[in-house]
């Protein structure tokens, strides 16, 4: 994932290690380490001063990239193997999908608690986007349908959309309206 000002590329590993790369030259400048298994998920928030990782450990981890240092861990109630993220754009909302229990969990990036797990789709969750314009979650799954969840409702699923076959990803247009 490129940062908002496209100076560094994070990219997570079947190593779980997590590295920041600077765009100018080419060069790894540091290597987080705390995930014990693949990181299946990375990405930037919007200000483009933390990282946000997903991993088939059981973990969401926030970095800081003044203090180069892992700052949240989030986890679920019960073990769960996490295969896609998404940061809302005021960088305080994070979701993760899982590929085991088909739930998606959404934290406070500020406090670390878990604001509410979604259920509804019946299969591994593989891909999650937050609306740029809205507080709409769109959500892909293998059991076919792409989900729009409404987080200003109590999270209620807004709508379903039914599709011929698995979905692997998801997006909105940068203007938020498709």
């Amino acid at each position: 994932a490129y940062s908002p000002d496209g100076q560094y590329i994070v990219t997570g590993g079947d190593d779980g290690k997590v590295k920041v790369w600077s765009t100018s030259s080419g060069f790894c400048f540091v290597t987080f380490t705390e995930h014990t298994s693949s990181v299946t998920a990375v990405t930037f928030t919007a200000s483009g001063h933390v990282i946000v990782s997903a991993s088939l450990d059981g973990t969401v981890r926030a970095f800081d990239l003044h203090r180069y240092r892992n700052f949240r861990a989030f986890t679920s109630p019960r073990p769960t193997q996490f295969s896609c993220l998404a940061v809302d754009s005021s960088g305080e909302i994070i979701c993760a999908g899982s590929q085991d229990s088909f739930e998606i969990f959404a934290w406070c990036m500020q406090t670390g608690r878990l604001l509410e797990v979604l259920a509804g789709h019946e299969g591994p969750i593989s891909g999650l986007y937050f609306n740029p314009t809205r507080c709409v979650l769109a959500s892909a799954s293998w059991d076919a349908t792409v989900r729009l969840w409404e987080m200003l409702d109590s999270w209620k699923t807004k709508e379903t959309l039914n599709l011929n076959s698995d979905a692997l990803a998801v997006t909105f247009r940068p203007d938020g309206k498709q």
